[in-house]
């Protein structure tokens, strides 16, 4: 008789146990969660010298730079989830990304002016880029009005920020008073 695989119900194995399952843990998932806690380190300002080589190598906000591998797409494709689960108070604005980290009140600006963002050329700039070079350098010269109109109301709110020589903090409902990642909480929720 050949070695057959028995179907197993894989969702009831990964239940805890209370809940009547095998509380066996769902490795794919185990591994978005501690990519993700390496992210968490890269963005924290872990002194640790992998990360200060990193930091030298590739722009945080968007985790571009000459950093090549499999491993490196594998961080960059999780930086939206990350951007998801964390805030950011801006220092010097270097390592938060302008559209798509939630660094003004409660949503990333990509959400919050979408008209706008699609009239991006580029939406990879870093806070710090774009306060730089001005936003309007950043979008097409016809905007739509209602594109338009989120430009001024995005404009009148760009002109109380104000950088420093501070460091981004990254904050995350996930993240201890000392600022670790938990991946037992965040795997709960994935």
């Amino acid at each position: 008789m050949e070695n057959q695989l028995v179907p197993t119900a894989w969702d009831r194995v990964r239940q805890c146990r209370s809940n009547g399952g095998l509380g066996i843990r769902d490795l794919a998932v185990r591994n978005i969660c501690l990519l993700l806690k390496l992210l968490h380190r890269l963005h924290v300002g872990e002194q640790s010298s992998w990360a200060a080589w990193v930091r030298q190598h590739t722009c945080l906000a968007t985790l571009t730079g000459d950093l090549q591998g499999s491993h490196w797409e594998s961080l960059r494709s999780l930086l939206p989830l990350y951007q998801a689960i964390t805030t950011v108070t801006v220092g010097d604005g270097q390592a938060t990304s302008f559209w798509h980290d939630v660094w003004l009140n409660d949503e990333c600006l990509s959400d919050r002016f979408p008209a706008l963002h699609s009239h991006c050329k580029r939406g990879d700039k870093s806070v710090a880029a774009t306060l730089s070079d001005g936003l309007r350098n950043q979008l097409v010269s016809r905007l739509t009005a209602e594109a338009a109109e989120e430009l001024a109301a995005l404009e009148n709110i760009l002109s109380d920020v104000a950088l420093s020589d501070a460091r981004d903090t990254r904050h995350s409902p996930f993240a201890d008073a000392d600022g670790k990642l938990h991946t037992a909480d965040l795997y709960d929720h994935l």
